[in-house]
């Protein structure tokens, strides 16, 4: 009988953004694999769950993907754990879950933490379409590269970044695109979560000598105003249409103010943003 594979999302910072979902999944599984065992170990000590741990990640070894593999073909449940939210996004998770389905086991993914969809809502930039690339690579030239492709994307796009290597980065797209407008998420979910909104010369000011916690960094598409523009906005009426009040609503669900969230919605609108803010505190 074939086993189970299920996907548990973990939190990216806040512990109590863990579900009841992924505790019992915890809870039920006979095996855990993970990125890390001392981090998924030090997660399941808090829960208070005493299970096997695997370490499945980059460098996992044949005989590590052949216990998992293993356990599934003796009808197991494994849980699967990334470092931190939304396993299979950046991560070995998808590796694991593709020799899951080809040994005929059962794939299960719930729901839960992702710093990619977070910071796209919370970093008031249109989010009808997207594109996430990882983590920028480490080397100038390769970043500088891949950097200068997005020019070209017409979508909002979101990359990771290290602490220590944040300031080069926003150095070079200063210099790269230095009109488009970008919003840097600092610490997300934790206690001192911190966004920066702005041109990259303005995001660089704003983060000044900081460099601690995980950033995410989301850039505006090329073609942002052009998009929007070529929708029917209706933007001469007293309505606003649907998709810019839902726009405005899920970038306040994502921790701005509806002055903040106005601002950059309004330049691509080509209106002003009072008047913006007037339309939607009427509507």
């Amino acid at each position: 009988m074939a086993g189970h594979l299920i996907l548990v999302p973990t939190p990216i910072g806040n512990l109590g953004d863990l579900t009841q979902r992924a505790i019992e999944a915890l809870q039920q599984s006979d095996l855990v694999a993970c990125e890390d065992t001392r981090r998924t170990g030090g997660l399941l000590k808090h829960l208070e769950i005493d299970k096997p741990l695997q370490r499945f990640d980059d460098h996992v070894s044949e005989n590590g993907v052949e216990r998992v593999l293993q356990a599934l073909a003796q009808g197991q449940r494994v849980a699967y754990c990334s470092d931190a939210g939304m396993p299979g996004i950046n991560d070995p998770g998808f590796e694991l879950a593709r020799l899951a389905r080809e040994a005929g086991a059962r794939v299960t993914v719930l729901p839960g933490p992702s710093a990619v969809t977070l910071a796209l809502v919370a970093s008031g930039l249109p989010n009808h379409a997207f594109s996430f690339l990882g983590y920028l690579p480490s080397r100038g030239e390769p970043r500088r590269a891949a950097l200068s492709k997005l020019a070209g994307r017409e979508e909002t796009t979101i990359v990771f970044e290290t602490p220590h290597r944040i300031h080069e980065a926003l150095s070079e797209l200063a210099e790269i695109l230095p009109d488009r407008e970008i919003a840097l998420g600092r610490e997300l979910t934790k206690l001192h979560e911190t966004w920066y909104r702005g041109v990259p010369a303005e995001v660089q000011r704003q983060l000044g000598s900081e460099h601690r916690g995980e950033m995410v960094i989301v850039i505006a598409g090329a073609a942002a105003k052009r998009v929007v523009s070529e929708v029917d906005l209706a933007i001469n009426e007293d309505e606003l249409p649907e998709w810019v009040g839902n726009f405005l609503d899920a970038a306040r669900e994502g921790g701005m103010t509806l002055r903040e969230a106005v601002k950059p919605l309004s330049r691509h609108l080509g209106i002003s943003a009072s008047d913006l803010y007037r339309r939607a505190t009427e509507r």
